[in-house]
């Protein structure tokens, strides 16, 4: 993710800026009942990652992504199918071991929370994949959360790829030697891994310290190259863009209706 920021075109974005930007537009999304405000901000932030990556995602985060894409379907659908009894019914039957009763409200109410989902994973991917470690924590630093917490963070980032560079490793290792030949036996190597780098953990933790120590580590990282910070521009823009979407939602379309839209699709009477 960090490369991925640094080779950002928003990654002399001031961070506290795009911090805010995010926060009220996903904010807007929630106070609003029309499905057209989570839309309009899911479109906004697709269009900020084009022009952040142009949609050159790593592999993992891909995978990342649809594997949150694919919680939503499951919890949406979810959310459709359990629908309020006293309401008349759209469809209902079984489906395995859960009773489907599925109605309009419950429907419409199913697409707005997963387009309120997939909104807000875009708008944080947007934010996250311009954002350097260090520039995030230079923000947390002026919002005045405490200092311990923020250097956590930044050893976390500067130290975490050593240990899943081990962990790579270890499996590298297990399955060299058919440790993934079998169901057991795959349980037994990951648990090898996972041990192994836990105790690689506790070695590398305290060759840091000294490390650290010996360069007269004072438990703060100085930042030469200080991002830019918020200014009154970006809080101007960033209320009027969330005023314009609520406007937006409340007075021009104000529609729910993903159920009419789907009715002659389904054939239902609504």
């Amino acid at each position: 993710m960090d490369e991925l920021a640094y080779s950002s075109r928003m990654v002399d974005w001031s961070p506290l800026g795009k911090l805010l930007f995010t926060v009220l537009l996903l904010v807007t999304g929630l106070l609003t009942k029309s499905i057209a405000v989570p839309m309009a901000a899911f479109c906004i932030g697709l269009g900020l990652m084009a022009y952040s990556t142009n949609m050159k995602l790593p592999p993992i985060i891909a995978l990342a992504i649809g594997e949150a894409v694919l919680i939503m379907v499951i919890g949406c659908g979810m959310i459709s199918i359990l629908g309020d009894k006293s309401q008349p019914a759209l469809m209902e039957g079984k489906l395995l071991w859960f009773d489907m009763y599925m109605t309009e409200d419950s429907f419409n109410q199913a697409w707005l929370v997963f387009f309120r989902a997939v909104a807000g994973v875009t708008l944080m991917l947007a934010f996250a994949s311009s954002t350097p470690i260090p520039h995030l924590a230079q923000a947390c630093r002026k919002l005045h959360l405490p200092r311990e917490i923020i250097e956590i963070v930044v050893l976390i980032y500067r130290y975490a790829f050593l240990l899943l560079e081990r962990m790579l490793v270890l499996i590298k290792a297990a399955q060299c030697r058919l440790g993934y030949n079998g169901g057991m036996r795959t349980i037994r190597a990951y648990a090898g891994a996972m041990v192994g780098t836990f105790l690689f953990s506790m070695e590398i933790a305290e060759k840091s310290d000294a490390a650290l120590a010996s360069r007269n580590y004072l438990g703060v990282f100085p930042v030469y190259r200080r991002p830019k910070g918020i200014s009154a521009a970006w809080v101007i823009a960033s209320i009027a863009c969330a005023a314009c979407l609520w406007c937006f939602g409340e007075y021009v379309i104000d529609w729910n209706g993903m159920a009419e839209l789907f009715s002659p699709l389904f054939g239902w009477d609504l």
